[in-house]
């Protein structure tokens, strides 16, 4: 199993919520559940999961259609990124275009559907024009600069426009997806790169004709780089956010962010420049990368991934802010996020949906970059920083603050580090997407549960936690009559399991061969449902080389289904030590323990033991100098052992060469303790912490 492996959105569509029904809910918020549930949508998949660049989603549409759109800015066929569709009522996905550079790569920013009826977005890199100044096509070492196109829900692509020419200014790297305004245009964010770096907001006709509509000043008194798409107001003004700089007093780009406004004649004007907080205090934001939304109160609300409080667990930079802001620029901090228990940490790209009943709900991305990453506490999924995978929280205007779920509790199989925006769709609930985590580790599509008036089909547990295959396992829930399949994960794909459906709340099913460490999954007449917590295929062990040694060596395992180990002894006593030879779960490399005894070594995970054959324990004379090394490494400190990202011990290879994105379910950061002069090491998994 080489998937469960650790390791931007711009602006927000709001579907009306128009029936009676719906209605009556929101009038009457007191019938829905106190702390809503979450269901998963959809796991993505290997083939979904990209091969080069993070895996980042943008935040979610639903279309007229009903359905679910959006974009990965990387994966598909080419590896360019790719647009994709999530049937509601079925939750299955389907690449509807992946882009081929030549049409566009790094699809980033939300899409929008025009009143023509087609979906608009932006790709950051690729298409026609090629640039040196295009930083953003370089990744590729292609040097392409950005197109703007339009797809159909049925998948008609059309490349509308190619970016950097003197028609549009030469401006490029457009990475927050458009919207339409009133006047019927189009209008976005971009760059300037050539004569001098600055932003920009661009302007598309209905008829594709792109120009400049607004360049930020060179200085950087109005801001630098837009990461949020814009909004238009009740006003009639487009608003939105850059991401650094801004004028603060005695500086001209001395901020750290800013909140804009643009009238349809261009007339601009900064409300508000983020000023971060103090060392050891409390403060403004900064950097804000999401969306703005307007509430019921005619105010703005937003978040800041930085800022807020450099105290406690946040004393590098800050942990993020929950803000409110009037047409004014009068600027009110609703909550600091503080990295603990109590809220998370880290809104990025997260911004907010407000339901009719006032409510502002929100997410935190929590922290997928590593221990020590502004000293905030690393996602250890199931441990005691389950928080730091990200949480879905609401928040009232007053600032009053309800943190709802949290990703890391359990084993992340409603998916890890939601990365973009709720959305709020039709039927009264709340939608959304991570890039890790869920059955197969690659991320999830998932529902948060408002509205009770919807039909459930939900997997609340199943019995056993684990075994091999042909294990009967009996699946508990809800809505499960007239269920179609039954599935478990079989690497980069699924596999059909034999069922009966004993009643509407209970299914037995056996677990088909091929099958891996995953998520279960029900299709029924409601959609789709996955397990709260993955099933573990009992370990095989095949080989072990050497087959005897000294305490202090070391041997390794090759086998299967070496996932969430909870143990390997030799003769009966607990190693302590061990880390992942390759990038799969199939072969580990482990210490001998001091006490080590001749006999089989056995592992153990939730789906059960495997034992070896008989290892031989070597002992060393008395006074040796290998037994005087072997003394010192027993009094050496241990390492921590590491429980996350995806939520097990054995999960996190801990390799340096590639850290930790050897598995694919991880996206391209330094590895806990990993750097330069670590990068031929294989830094072990502590199992006596």
């Amino acid at each position: 199993m080489d998937r469960l492996r650790f390791f931007r959105a711009g602006l927000l569509q709001v579907v009306a919520v128009g029936s009676v029904l719906l209605g009556l809910f929101w009038l009457n918020p007191s019938r829905a559940d106190s702390v809503p549930r979450l269901n998963t949508l959809y796991n993505f998949i290997g083939a979904d999961y990209p091969h080069l660049g993070n895996f980042e989603l943008s935040q979610l549409l639903q279309a007229s259609d009903g359905d679910f759109y959006g974009v990965s800015a990387y994966g598909g066929v080419n590896d360019y990124g790719y647009v994709y569709k999530v049937s509601r009522t079925s939750g299955q996905l389907t690449h509807l275009h992946d882009f081929n550079f030549a049409d566009g790569a790094t699809p980033r920013g939300p899409l929008i559907q025009a009143s023509d009826g087609y979906l608009y977005g932006t790709t950051e890199a690729g298409g026609a024009n090629r640039s040196d100044y295009c930083y953003a096509g370089q990744f590729y070492g292609e040097s392409g600069c950005g197109t703007l196109f339009k797809i159909s829900p049925g998948g008609s692509f059309t490349k509308v426009h190619d970016f950097y020419s003197a028609a549009d200014g030469y401006q490029s790297a457009p990475s927050t997806g458009v919207i339409q305004a009133s006047d019927g245009n189009f209008y976005g964010a971009a760059m300037q790169p050539f004569p001098s770096a600055t932003t920009s907001i661009f302007k598309m006709t209905p008829d594709g004709a792109v120009s400049v509509f607004h360049l930020f000043a060179v200085d950087a008194s109005e801001g630098y780089l837009a990461y949020a798409g814009l909004m238009q107001a009740n006003d009639g003004y487009l608003y939105g956010t850059t991401s650094s700089a801004g004028a603060v007093p005695g500086h001209a780009s001395g901020g750290c962010g800013t909140v804009f406004r643009i009238a349809l004649n261009g007339s601009f004007q900064s409300l508000h420049t983020f000023t971060g907080a103090p060392n050891g205090g409390s403060g403004d934001g900064c950097v804000p990368w999401s969306n703005l939304i307007q509430g019921q109160d005619g105010a703005f609300y937003g978040t800041t991934k930085y800022g807020g409080s450099q105290q406690g667990n946040c004393i590098r930079g800050g942990c993020g802010i929950v803000y409110k802001i009037t047409s004014a620029g009068v600027e009110t901090v609703l909550h600091r996020f503080t990295a603990t228990a109590a809220d998370g940490e880290y809104p990025q790209n997260d911004g907010l949906v407000q339901t009719p009943d006032g409510m502002l709900y929100g997410a935190t991305g929590g922290n997928p970059y590593g221990e020590g990453y502004g000293y905030v506490p690393y996602c250890y999924v199931g441990g005691g920083t389950t928080f730091s995978c990200g949480t879905v929280y609401k928040i009232d205007t007053a600032g009053n603050f309800t943190q709802l779920q949290v990703f890391g509790d359990s084993d992340g199989a409603y998916g890890l580090f939601p990365h973009a925006s709720l959305i709020l769709a039709s039927d009264g609930n709340l939608y959304g997407n991570t890039f890790a985590g869920g059955g197969w580790g690659y991320g999830t599509v998932y529902r948060l549960v408002l509205n009770p008036a919807t039909p459930i089909l939900a997997i609340d547990s199943f019995s056993p936690a684990g075994g091999p295959p042909g294990t009967s396992v009996v699946v508990s829930g809800t809505g499960f009559t007239g269920t179609s399949e039954v599935t478990f994960g079989g690497g980069d794909s699924t596999l059909a399991a034999s069922f009966v459906v004993d009643s509407d709340t209970e299914i037995t099913t056996l677990v088909p061969s091929g099958a891996q460490t995953s998520a279960i999954g029900v299709s029924a007449p409601r959609g789709t449902t996955y397990s709260p917590a993955l099933f573990y295929l009992q370990p095989v062990i095949d080989s072990i080389i050497p087959t005897s040694g000294r305490v202090g060596s070391g041997v390794t395992l090759s086998g299967a289904h070496f996932d969430g180990i909870i143990s390997i002894t030799f003769g009966g006593v607990p190693a302590q030590k061990y880390s992942y030879v390759t990038n799969e779960d199939t072969a580990i490399n482990v210490t001998v323990p001091p006490g080590a005894q001749t006999g089989p070594i056995v592992v153990t995970n939730p789906g059960g033991s495997a034992a070896s054959q008989t290892f031989t324990v070597r002992h060393m004379r008395r006074g040796s100098a290998s037994e005087s090394q072997a003394a010192v490494s027993r009094n050496a400190a241990p390492v921590h052992r590491r429980t996350g990202p995806a939520g097990h011990a054995s999960v996190g290879p801990i390799l340096c060469p590639q850290t930790d994105t050897a598995r694919r379910g991880s996206v391209p950061v330094a590895a806990p303790g990993c750097g330069p002069a670590d990068s031929a090491q294989s830094r072990p998994i502590d199992l006596a912490r």
